[in-house]
């Protein structure tokens, strides 16, 4: 249970005895459906503080995940503005250096590197390590030489 939610039930369950003991000896019939309306709605109210709790919760986590995202690929964006015209060598690069084209995860440059040599980029297609539209997303920034 997150600390927000521990407190705001907490904070419920307090009022609730607040409520309650002050008027636990003769108390009318009239008080005590007063305290079990009270009762109920203070049971409402931290249910529902517990729903937006959790909503707010899981927009700020997938902010996160969306800010982790942006941050990796502003990386690779950085690394791979290289000299204007100059490709990565898929018979050469390192599996890191692979993995940093855009759509190209660790897992598919292993299988690059592994592939090796290729007599054209197109082998990638050819040979089944990338789809046509993934070799079309990075045709301009490799070669094989």
């Amino acid at each position: 249970m997150s600390s927000r939610l521990f407190d705001i039930a907490a904070a419920s369950v307090l009022t609730l005895l607040a409520l309650a003991l002050p008027g636990c000896t003769n108390r009318s019939d009239q008080n005590g459906q007063d305290l079990r309306q009270k009762s109920a709605q203070a049971t409402r109210d931290v249910r529902q503080g517990a729903k937006q709790l959790t909503a707010d919760t899981k927009v700020a986590a997938a902010n996160a995940v969306n800010g982790v995202n942006a941050v990796a690929q502003g990386i690779k964006d950085g690394i791979n503005t290289g000299k204007p015209g100059e490709r990565v060598d898929i018979n050469s690069a390192s599996t890191t250096r692979l993995a940093l084209l855009p759509g190209i995860s660790v897992t598919k440059a292993q299988d690059i590197v592994k592939g090796r040599p290729y007599r054209s980029a197109q082998a990638l297609v050819s040979r089944g390590l990338l789809t046509q539209e993934q070799y079309d997303r990075i045709a301009d920034q490799i070669t094989a030489k």
